[in-house]
């Protein structure tokens, strides 16, 4: 008997890693909320319940999306530069990995995991910080707040949190002139700024802030980067 590779039934040869692979290109394309079993089975040519042969369930499902994308950063190695190089480096690989898979990369910052992915990535963070010798507990403080910081300007930057931001020229003067409207002075002078976004700049504004005042909290000379810098995202171009 010839074994079946095509149709709705069990596709042979199909693996929870390539149903994980289709599920990341569905939701990179259509977006979290479109997302279904369901359609997915349909993506993938199988019946529904021929997905419950890799994945028990769609929460364990994105679970795997999240693991997957996490998995596939690459952060850099750790040898060599000093810890400040090292972690703009690591910043820079995880938002860059952010920015490849827009729709999808919000399950990696929403969704708690314990996966060797995300022990990595923790590792690998304080792997950065190693030569500092901090405290373990001060260690932790460290890295909680960093990620805090990647995970809200990333999430803003992809559009899952609230920001003023505009598309054109005309936004941009109409959310000047309203925050403007008010009347507070603080505001006004502020207002051109809060119209708009420049999320490079922001990033890295908010990135250097938390090396310098780790540096300033520790005692350690603050290293400035070299102006126009090239980033990881544009050596990749």
């Amino acid at each position: 008997m010839t074994a079946r590779g095509t149709g709705r039934g069990r596709r042979v040869g199909l693996t929870r890693e390539k149903v994980i692979a289709a599920a990341v290109t569905m939701i990179d394309r259509d977006g979290p909320d479109a997302f279904s079993l369901r359609k997915l089975a349909t993506e993938l040519d199988i019946e529904n319940m021929s997905l419950y042969n890799h994945v028990p369930n769609k929460e364990a499902l994105l679970d795997g999306v999240a693991e997957a994308l996490l998995a596939g950063i690459a952060f850099p190695e750790e040898e060599g530069g000093t810890w400040q190089k090292r972690i703009r480096a690591h910043a820079a690989a995880f938002r860059a990995a952010a920015k490849q898979h827009p729709k999808a990369f919000p399950l990696v910052l929403t969704r708690p995991t314990q996966s060797p992915a995300a022990l990595e990535a923790m590792r690998s963070t304080l792997s950065c910080l190693d030569e500092l010798r901090l405290a373990p507990e001060e260690m932790v403080h460290v890295l909680r707040g960093y990620t805090a910081f990647m995970v809200g300007s990333i999430m803003r930057e992809l559009g899952y949190a609230i920001y003023l931001g505009a598309m054109d020229s005309d936004q941009v003067q109409q959310r000047t002139e309203a925050i403007a409207a008010s009347g507070d002075p603080i505001l006004t002078a502020t207002a051109p700024y809060l119209a708009d976004s420049d999320h490079d700049a922001e990033f890295q504004y908010g990135l250097e802030l938390m090396i310098a005042g780790l540096a300033a909290k520790i005692g350690v000379p603050y290293e400035a980067p070299p102006l126009n810098a090239p980033t990881e995202e544009s050596r990749d171009r």
